[in-house]
């Protein structure tokens, strides 16, 4: 298989721009009686029902991503890029080499089910891919959003594919609005991001706001990036304005740092009256780390402590660690004073070969889920 068909949102951005225990919860947060008799853990531990949650037999069975919106209703709509949509061979658990959609989104029900049957994919028109260019040649890749009005607003960003390189380049982003009454997605042009990348992280305040968080790479030879903050009022989600350390201006190019992170792999977002950060120490393949990293922040706009290592993925396949990215805060799922975090894994290449006689390991390719005590970021 081609090396670009397996490159996630965050790292494909990353290469454009940039150069324990387990233990098995139940149901929901709200309604899981373990969860709410367990002793307050010392350390983040992987939640398997999560995980579990993105083995689908039907609809979308494996992807990246793995973004979240609560609605106002208490659903939640999960945001998904590169997936296998109906392709799984339940004989043998294995899929095809080639992903077939570009996104794809999940709509959880509003009792918070985590059993994978509750959790439909949705379509429009008899397709799962929901977010579309009016460049039928080029593809959104979804990342974080926020709910406004009883509708998901979406970042994507709009990628085509290009001759040399990866196969792939990004060509703009724009905002997407998921009306769930008819899963149609309209759209709302932003304003010039100055090579920013504000699709990791949506904080919807009671001040009328929405806060965004981007990335800029600090640029070879460094791998690191730089944070950036802007904001949009809720009752008009494309008038944009960009933190200069001291206040909201209308220009993107007077954006000031405030904060920074070991790669591009990260995401900001409102836990228990603190902004959290979350970062992946950089990895382009297998066996090249297992580091999350947090650190926090009582205001917004920064600054952040600093940053320490909250996980070490336990993903192993013939003793190697995977290619991993994206980490997700997903504040909605709060209890017994944790949070829920998710990353995403993308195959064991080249130390393991991805694809063995046209098939495919799907959970090779599947988000996880790991809970984080308070405690561990002081929260």
């Amino acid at each position: 298989m081609k090396k670009h068909l397996f490159i996630s949102a965050a790292a494909v951005m990353l290469l454009m721009l940039g150069c324990e225990k387990s233990k098995t919860l139940s149901t929901s947060d709200e309604e899981n009686p373990e969860l709410k008799k367990q002793t307050t853990a010392v350390a983040a531990y992987q939640d398997n029902t999560v995980t579990n949650f993105f083995k689908r037999t039907t609809g979308a069975n494996a992807f990246d991503g793995a973004f979240s919106v609560r609605m106002a209703d208490g659903r939640d709509v999960w945001l998904n890029n590169d997936s296998f949509y109906n392709q799984l061979n339940t004989a043998n658990n294995t899929l095809p080499c080639i992903f077939n959609n570009h996104n794809t989104t999940l709509l959880q029900p509003a009792n918070h089910s985590w059993a994978p049957a509750n959790t439909p994919t949705l379509t429009y028109l008899g397709s799962p891919t929901l977010f579309t260019p009016l460049n039928s040649s080029h593809w959104y890749w979804t990342t974080t959003g926020v709910e406004i009005n009883g509708a998901a607003y979406v970042y994507c960003n709009e990628i085509a594919a290009a001759s040399g390189g990866l196969g792939f380049t990004g060509v703009g982003q724009i905002l997407g609005r998921l009306d769930l009454s008819t899963n149609a997605v309209s759209y709302t042009t932003l304003p010039a991001l100055n090579g920013i990348n504000f699709g990791v992280g949506m904080i919807k305040r009671t001040d009328g706001y929405v806060y965004v968080y981007g990335y800029k790479p600090q640029g070879s030879p460094s791998v690191a990036v730089n944070i950036y903050v802007a904001r949009f009022p809720t009752s008009n989600p494309g008038s944009w304005t960009f933190w200069n350390g001291s206040s909201y201006v209308s220009s993107a190019t007077s954006a000031s740092v405030i904060g920074s992170a070991p790669s591009s792999g990260v995401f900001v977002s409102w836990v228990n009256n603190k902004a959290v950060m979350v970062s992946t120490q950089f990895n382009l393949q297998c066996d090249q780390g297992t580091a999350i990293y947090g650190c926090t922040s009582t205001s917004l706009t920064g600054p952040f402590s600093s940053q320490q290592v909250i996980y070490n993925i336990p993903d192993r396949n013939q003793g190697h660690t995977p290619f991993f990215y994206t980490p997700v805060i997903h504040p909605q799922f709060t209890a017994n004073s944790e949070f829920l975090m998710t990353y995403c894994i993308n195959t064991y290449k080249p130390c393991v070969p991805e694809c063995v006689n046209g098939q495919f390991d799907p959970d090779s390719y599947r988000p996880r889920g790991v809970r984080v005590p308070f405690t561990v970021l002081g929260l």
